[in-house]
């Protein structure tokens, strides 16, 4: 049986400095591993080779491309860039522009109809309307043909 991941937002950030909860320590002497230590802990510098974060399993060591997520739980964890880019995509864009500018001309075309008062043989404006769909269309910086696109010069 085959089971497909839902779909779920998650945080993610790629890792900067700073971001680390701690550090992979070794042994200057030696090079061995001296164990994961907390970013405040007393620890000379010369032992922090690796950053680390605190995951479900305890620290995990992250490079600088490397991705930190925090699942819906808010449970952390790394993910490289490659498996990053096969997982996940951005939530914040809409993922068709073109269908989504489709929908607000027609739906703008629709209130421009409702405004005009045809019976008057000439369009009759509520201009504050009018004025209020074409301000939302320059702030969201959507230019509809024939519409609003030349409006103040643009």
């Amino acid at each position: 049986m085959k089971f497909r991941k839902k779909p779920v937002l998650v945080d993610a950030v790629q890792y900067t400095l700073g971001l680390e909860d701690g550090y992979a320590c070794y042994a200057i002497d030696s090079g061995r591993f001296a164990g994961y230590h907390d970013k405040t802990a007393l620890i000379p510098p010369a032992f922090r080779k690796e950053p680390a974060i605190k995951t479900l399993s305890g620290f995990e060591e992250i490079r600088a491309d490397d991705w930190i997520i925090t699942g819906a739980s808010g449970n952390r964890y790394v993910c490289s860039p490659e498996e990053f880019t096969q997982t996940y995509e951005a939530a914040d864009e809409p993922p068709h522009e073109d269908e989504a500018h489709a929908v607000i001309e027609r739906e703008y075309r629709n209130a421009i109809m409702c405004i005009a008062d045809p019976a008057g043989g000439e369009s009759q404006w509520d201009s504050g309307c009018a004025y209020g769909i074409e301000f939302v269309l320059n702030t969201l910086g959507i230019k509809i043909e024939g519409v609003n696109a030349n409006v103040n010069g643009n």
